[in-house]
């Protein structure tokens, strides 16, 4: 497993599922992504997500939009740091990773997701 490559201040990066919960309520205009491997998602993702694999991404980027607000999310939260990370270089504004992944989502927010 590969340590996260985490920016200088990561608060700036990063969501709690709270807040991105608080989004989708709000119905807040942004694009989820979600960069686990496609078996992952196939097990259980987060309605509405966008699948980008963290290693395809630098080459799939472009099929974000740059101008809307993407929270990027993963199992516990390390791939999606690096993702964060990754499209701020590649100049999209406003980038957040959700804190915890999808497994403090399944704790947090919504218990009928499944955990692995």
């Amino acid at each position: 497993m590969s340590e996260a490559i985490l920016p200088l201040d990561a608060d700036t990066y990063t969501i709690t599922p709270n807040q991105l919960k608080e989004m989708m309520d709000e119905g807040k205009p942004f694009i989820l992504l979600d960069v686990r491997e496609k078996w992952e998602y196939e097990m259980v993702h987060l309605e509405d997500a966008v699948l980008i694999p963290l290693g395809e991404l630098p080459r799939r980027f472009r099929e974000i939009t740059p101008a809307v607000e993407v929270v990027v999310y993963c199992h516990w939260g390390m791939r999606s740091l690096d993702a964060a990370f990754l499209l701020q270089q590649l100049g999209f504004k406003s980038v957040k990773s959700l804190v915890g992944g999808i497994d403090r989502w399944a704790q947090e927010i919504d218990t009928r997701t499944l955990r692995y």
